[in-house]
């Protein structure tokens, strides 16, 4: 069997087609949702990035263990289409539009990707299993994340790899590996656990050796296409205030840190969580498709001949089940930064045993073609049955959008609040500004455990007038729950409680 053509295919040809109508799907499956109300995280990274000029703290008056390019994305979403504020909380109809640009560019690229593995007759696996699990609620559609905008950037850096591998390291070829290297950056500027591309590439390029030329230079030419990007960025956070130091110390060292206390401290919702995750990967269809490809590629990988696309694909998809796992939160976007390794996997399984000179290649079997097409199909049937109990499924005005609309009616807006801990959404959605940064809650257990930072905003000139508290008071896991009775009796003596719904609690400063 001769090598892969990796020429793509012509452009009328019914792949083409194939994948453009996958594609639409992904965009038409998103439309449902354009106005509903923005979820926690998607809230807060809007205010964040509406907020970022030079401040107090890393992003504007705020901080968010995230990287920059996160906040770009959200703030061109906010430029397409503003805040909207009915009862049942903010939405924000930009942020989803970039979402779905994302979901939607993921299946083509997929699409380029898959042609590029297989050859000039490949299959639709490849960008169905991308469209299914980018239209599943089991992986947190229809949430704009970081995993969704992340991975086009993942999906393009291999596309532009793969169809590196087969053509000498001339110009045009370092030029690709550049642009790769670029786009893998592109998405750890989005999500700091995104280098996918970064790993497939030096594990490809270094198993490649044998028969690819000048590897060398192909990595260098990765190396500087990522440093490129890398060094954009930071020149364009550094315009608006954020030092390359604060970043770093955000995205790397605050993780490590964060692992160790979600280690130590996390309450029994931590777990509870990554068993629904378990559970999403399964019923998903991901888990069998992961077990099945991934076997398939095994098997490639020990039969002779050139193995590099295989080991790497393998090593990719292992990298990222390692971030899913190690992101400690457990929350079913994760699940999405899986999707670029499992399209990869898909692709290289069908591609069978390559020929290299003096062995003849082997095709892929019928059975083992039918395996991964059942696999699939799986995946489809599965979005379909949870994207129509989704749309079907009437939001309801839940205690952060009865709290929002409070807020909104009874506070000026030069007003403050700060919310403990977490619930980013009040904060936006209310209009107000937080003189406290941190308003997620990871942060706090992190960063503030012993609520110092709080005591000051609570005792200083900027106290904010409205304290929203979740739950039955302060203390919660990570925070010592010394300090935490301290801040609960100075709510009791500087603040009234005016209002309540469901777990969420109003108290209003005292005038003096």
């Amino acid at each position: 069997m001769p090598a892969p053509d990796r020429r793509v295919p012509a452009p009328r040809s019914p792949y083409v087609v194939g994948v453009l109508i996958a594609a639409g799907v992904t965009v038409l499956a998103r439309l449902p949702f354009l106005g509903r109300p923005l979820s926690s995280d998607e809230a807060g990274y809007w205010l964040l990035a509406r907020d970022w000029s030079p401040g107090s703290s890393l992003y504007g008056d705020y901080w968010v263990d995230r990287p920059p390019l996160l906040l770009w994305l959200f703030r061109l979403g906010d430029a397409l289409g503003g805040p909207r504020l009915p009862a049942d909380g903010l939405s924000v109809p930009g942020v989803r539009w970039v979402g779905l640009v994302a979901a939607g560019l993921t299946v083509l690229l997929t699409g380029l990707l898959a042609a590029r593995v297989e050859g000039r007759r490949p299959s639709l696996l490849a960008p169905l299993l991308a469209a299914a699990l980018l239209c599943s609620p089991l992986l947190g559609l229809p949430e704009a994340n970081g995993e969704v905008l992340g991975v086009p950037f993942v999906v393009l850096g291999l596309a532009l790899l793969v169809g590196a591998l087969d053509a000498p390291a001339g110009r045009r070829t370092l030029a690709l590996t550049a642009a790769a290297g670029g786009a893998g950056t592109a998405a750890a500027l989005v999500k700091q656990n995104l280098v996918d591309v970064l790993v497939f590439g030096v594990v490809v390029l270094v198993l490649s050796h044998r028969h690819l030329d000048r590897v060398g230079r192909r990595l260098a030419a990765l190396a500087a296409g990522a440093l490129a990007v890398l060094g954009a960025a930071l020149a364009g956070a550094a315009a608006r205030g954020t030092s390359p130091a604060e970043l770093a110390d955000a995205v790397v060292t605050f993780r490590v840190e964060a692992s160790a206390v979600i280690g130590s401290s996390a309450s029994a919702a931590t777990p509870a969580r990554l068993g629904e995750v378990v559970v999403a990967f399964v019923v998903s269809g991901a888990a069998v498709v992961l077990v099945a490809a991934a076997v398939l590629v095994v098997r490639r990988a020990l039969r002779p001949g050139p193995r590099a696309l295989a080991v790497a694909a393998l090593v990719l998809v292992a990298w990222e089940v390692v971030g899913v796992v190690g992101g400690g939160s457990y929350w079913l976007h994760y699940l999405t930064g899986l999707v670029p390794g499992l399209v990869l996997l898909v692709s290289v399984a069908r591609t069978g045993t390559p020929s290299t000179p003096g062995t003849p290649g082997t095709a892929p079997r019928p059975a083992h073609r039918a395996l991964l097409g059942a696999c699939v199909a799986l995946c489809v049937v599965s979005a379909g049955i949870g994207w129509g109990h989704q749309v079907r499924t009437p939001h309801r005005i839940d205690s952060d959008a009865r709290v929002e609309t409070w807020l909104r009616a009874h506070a000026e807006p030069t007003d403050g609040v700060v919310v403990t801990f977490g619930h980013p959404q009040v904060v936006a959605g209310s209009g107000l500004h937080s003189p406290y940064l941190h308003l997620w809650s990871l942060p706090v257990r992190v960063r503030d455990p012993e609520l110092t930072t709080l005591r000051h905003v609570l005792d200083g000139p900027d106290a904010p007038r409205w304290v929203v508290v979740s739950g039955d008071g302060v203390a919660t896991w990570g925070l010592d729950p010394v300090a935490a009775r301290r801040v609960q009796a100075q709510l009791a003596r500087t603040y009234t409680a005016r209002v309540s719904y469901g777990v969420l609690h109003v108290w209003e400063r005292r005038t003096p």
